[in-house]
């Protein structure tokens, strides 16, 4: 996975954990889980991008609109099967993990749909 698509796919992360109106602490663990084993390349320090990828995901949250704007805008960097699967794969097991609540669902469900066509 590229740098643009780690930063894209933890945006997403972010985003996602919204998407039930709930944080837990099981989300917030996994998604830290992410952060490492997706690793980082970039001189710009993880924990500040990690910071402001949750103040962007909040403003996102805020309207269906501006969701499925961010969720568009963060899966143009997904352009092959792989990292498509990858990005899916990722945010399902995250949102899984505290069991997957209607919202959450749809949220799965706009991701798959605004990812770029193959």
């Amino acid at each position: 996975m590229t740098q643009p698509q780690r930063e894209a796919l933890f945006d997403l992360l972010t985003l996602s954990i919204y998407a039930d109106h709930h944080i837990s602490i099981t989300e917030e663990a996994l998604l830290e889980s992410a952060f490492i084993a997706e690793g980082w390349a970039s001189d710009y320090p993880k924990s500040l991008f990690l910071e402001k990828s949750f103040a962007r995901a909040r403003v996102a949250a805020e309207s269906d609109e501006e969701m499925a704007d961010y969720m568009k805008d963060r899966a143009l960097h997904f352009t092959d099967t792989h990292s498509q699967i990858e990005a899916l794969g990722v945010v399902r097991n995250l949102l899984l993990r505290d069991g997957l609540t209607e919202d959450e669902s749809r949220f799965l469900a706009l991701l798959r749909s605004v990812m770029p066509p193959l």
